[in-house]
């Protein structure tokens, strides 16, 4: 029996540090030849060998990404300028570090608590559990099933043509996939810019982590728009709920411009010199 340790490291043209702005989607990432996370997972896993994971082309993932540019303006038609935000805080869930005594934890749990408490932190935790409900609630009509021996997942609803069930599937595989990885992600960057605002020299000369935690969330954001607006479009019984979830989406997306404007220009994978 293999352990760990008999894993070579992989050899490759990988890009330092790729993964740490990731949103761990590795069948849609254009980088997963540069990656050397990827890589490692691959050998160790022996994906290709055992046929699990989906082979897309570049150019498929390319234009999977830009159908979601082209949805947001589309969205952006169904969002109320007079919506507001109405109280959505949740109470605080995670437990407490039991060693208080030590003054560097004691000044990363406060930085974590005001993270958590922040207006964005409260919303995304609210979409994300209102995202599950939903999806939980429709299993009956959205039927999602996934073929563990193809490693692939499809959607079905009735009426539905079937290019409009492979749209639906998309939706639904953006929706799912983001619903949990926003609300982290926002909350790392609050974290990661309180902790620039006390300690800036301690960053000087690196890329902000604020702003690279910011542009994944971003992107969940903006994918989350583009497949919820497509479900509004098909889903005609459930416009009203989803019309809900855009508008707190597209409350997330221009508040998160606004606080982390280095987000719309944070560049990842940094440019090669």
């Amino acid at each position: 029996m293999r352990s760990d340790d008999d894993y070579k490291i992989p050899e490759g043209d990988f890009i330092p540090g790729i993964y740490n702005y990731c949103d761990s989607w590795c069948e849609r990432c254009l980088y997963t030849s540069r990656c050397m996370n990827f890589a490692m997972g691959q050998s160790i896993e022996k994906e290709i060998e055992k046929g699990k994971r989906i082979e897309r082309s570049m150019e498929e993932n390319k234009e999977f990404w830009q159908q979601i540019d082209q949805t947001m303006n589309e969205a952006a038609e169904l969002i109320d300028e007079e919506f507001q935000i109405k109280e959505v805080w949740q109470e605080n869930t995670f437990e407490e570090d039991d060693d208080d005594d030590n003054e560097a934890m004691e000044e990363f749990e406060a930085i974590r608590k005001k993270a958590e408490e922040h207006e964005m932190s409260a919303v995304s935790q609210k979409y994300m559990m209102l995202t599950h409900k939903w999806l939980k609630e429709m299993k009956n009509d959205l039927v999602q099933d996934y073929d563990e021996e193809t490693d692939q997942f499809s959607c079905s609803y009735p009426g539905l043509t079937d290019e409009e069930l492979k749209q639906l599937t998309e939706a639904v595989e953006l929706v799912r996939w983001f619903h949990t990885l926003i609300s982290v992600k926002i909350r790392r960057a609050i974290t990661s810019q309180i902790e620039e605002e006390n300690d800036g020299d301690m960053f000087e000369g690196f890329p902000k982590d604020s702003e690279g935690s910011a542009m994944v969330a971003l992107k969940g954001v903006n994918a989350s728009i583009s497949g919820w607006t497509f479900l509004y479009k098909v889903i005609k019984p459930e416009a009203k709920t989803i019309k809900s979830f855009l508008h707190m989406l597209w409350w997330l997306k221009t508040n998160l411009e606004n606080k982390f404007p280095g987000a719309l220009t944070f560049v990842w994978p940094p440019e090669e010199k």
